[in-house]
């Protein structure tokens, strides 16, 4: 018989252990932003400002899209910018992100009930310090309903 002190013990690693397990190590950046009423309008700019970023590349840029099941398409066009610190345009893609399986309909990326998240690389391999990260949603629909936030995260390099 396990005495109560092993007992809380063995409950402690139990509930810590996912979560130890989850931690991102390399994770040097990750924000999101929430939309407004879960309507991403064609002329909202999302921005994400890295300046606090302090590494050496290469990293490795994902972009994340957090969504429900109200959103009409199958997929999300955007229009990905990086800037430096003159605000010099260093990248300009447009990227193509699958939210749901174009022939099943099946939500694509983790999450429970009908609210989902998809990460997406960007390109390039590096992020210049003091540069910053610019998204526009780029679909023919002015405003798309049922985007709920967006976000960037950054992971690899070495710190400076």
């Amino acid at each position: 018989m396990i005495s109560n002190e092993r007992r809380q013990i063995l409950w402690i690693l139990l509930w810590t252990l996912p979560v130890s397990i989850g931690c991102n190590q390399d994770r040097l950046y990750e924000s999101f932003q929430d939309i407004s009423s879960q309507h991403w309008i064609v002329t909202d700019t999302l921005s994400f400002e890295v300046d606090s970023l302090e590494t050496i590349a290469p990293v490795t840029t994902s972009v994340g899209i957090r969504y429900n099941d109200t959103y009409e398409y199958h997929n999300l066009y955007v229009r990905y910018l990086l800037k430096d610190s003159l605000q010099t345009v260093l990248i300009d893609s447009l990227l193509n992100v699958g939210l749901f399986d174009s022939k099943t309909g099946v939500p694509l990326g983790k999450g429970f009930g009908n609210r989902r998240t998809v990460y997406d690389t960007l390109p390039g391999k590096e992020v210049p310090i003091g540069s910053s990260i610019h998204l526009i949603q780029y679909m023919r629909k002015d405003s798309l309903r049922g985007i709920e936030s967006v976000g960037i995260k950054i992971t690899g390099g070495t710190a400076q």
